[in-house]
């Protein structure tokens, strides 16, 4: 069946961040563009709790959970989970887990600039040019980092 882990949720600043969002202004109610109704500086983002609330169109939730589903058109187990705040068998007893320390996004932006270099060296070798010292030195890196990602997301 599975459970909610509330705090397995996101911290909001790095959710939002993470979305794309520009918060904007002191305290913990930032202004940010709405992406509800494509409107610009008009919702407001708690960056403590995570509520939001657009001042024009009125598009609002409590939590990241809930910004999740509504602009992503996801149903609540499947934006729990998108977060990593679902335990499938909380009966396992695997225990709480900590929130990810990047968002989905951010892990994807990652991996889309590693596999870059990937592909570079890749294309190198088939025109038969060698791998350099530095070459391999940034390889292993990426692929430290991949597994890194893969790690954190996988917990």
């Amino acid at each position: 069946m599975g459970e909610f882990v509330r705090d397995r949720l996101p911290d909001p600043v790095s959710y939002f961040e993470g979305e794309g969002l520009q918060l904007k202004g002191p305290g913990k109610w930032r202004t940010t563009a709405c992406v509800a109704h494509g409107g610009s500086d008009s919702m407001r983002i708690n960056t403590d709790s995570g509520a939001w609330v657009c001042m024009s169109c009125g598009a609002k939730g409590g939590d990241v959970l809930a910004y999740e589903m509504q602009m992503n058109g996801l149903e609540f187990i499947e934006a729990a989970r998108a977060l990593g705040a679902w335990d499938e068998d909380p009966a396992q007893g695997r225990g709480r887990q900590r929130p990810l320390s990047f968002s989905p996004r951010s892990a994807l932006e990652v991996l889309r600039f590693d596999a870059l270099h990937c592909a570079v060296a890749a294309c190198n070798m088939a025109q038969g040019r060698g791998l350099t010292d530095e070459d391999r030195e940034r390889l292993l890196a990426v692929a430290a980092r991949i597994d890194l990602v893969a790690e954190e997301i996988v917990r």
